[in-house]
């Protein structure tokens, strides 16, 4: 057990946090004016708002400043807010409700870029295997030898037949009978 002001406590998460309250009532007793209702009044309704207390530390301190709200004149006893008590179960179901929800987010988000990913490289896929015979980067150098080695070729065959031809020329001219230029 873990006491604080006065209150034994189970957990030391929960000391913890009464003693940070116990601080801040301190504090605030110290740098308020605490005969000044107008002023505790809007203190009352802030630390109210806000719930900046929840341990029974901070909740007897808004008592007290309830207390004195209800027995001071100057405030409407109907304008003073209740002290909102809340049970520990609901907090921790709230904290794990809000904590499921940001999973929650955050599968979505991860399913989305999945599904998004999984869609490109299908279409990458897609792209590869209707455009098999086109040139890109990996088959470039290959393409390109081809293309010489066809350019060759061809060069080769025209040269042979030129050759076949002059010969066929030469033979041709041999048989013809000389004549005399004059």
């Amino acid at each position: 057990m873990y006491k604080v002001e006065g209150y034994d406590f189970e957990s030391k998460e929960t000391a913890d946090k009464a003693k940070l309250e116990a601080d801040g009532v301190k504090y605030i007793k110290e740098n308020t004016r605490m005969d000044n209702p107008d002023m505790i009044y809007k203190l009352y309704d802030q630390i109210i708002r806000e719930e900046m207390f929840e341990t029974p530390v901070g909740l007897s301190f808004l008592a007290e400043l309830q207390e004195y709200l209800y027995a001071n004149p100057e405030i409407e006893n109907e304008v003073i807010r209740p002290i909102p008590v809340h049970a520990p179960e609901i907090r921790k179901i709230k904290a794990a409700e809000k904590k499921i929800g940001k999973y929650r987010k955050k599968f979505r988000i991860t399913l989305f870029f999945a599904i998004v990913l999984g869609a490109v490289v299908i279409g990458m896929f897609g792209i590869t295997y209707y455009s098999g015979s086109s040139v890109t980067i990996l088959n470039y150098e290959n393409a390109l030898i081809d293309k010489y080695e066809d350019w060759e070729k061809d060069l080769d065959e025209r040269e042979q037949k030129l050759k076949e031809r002059e010969a066929d020329l030469t033979e041709n001219t041999e048989d013809l009978p000389e004549t005399e230029s004059r």
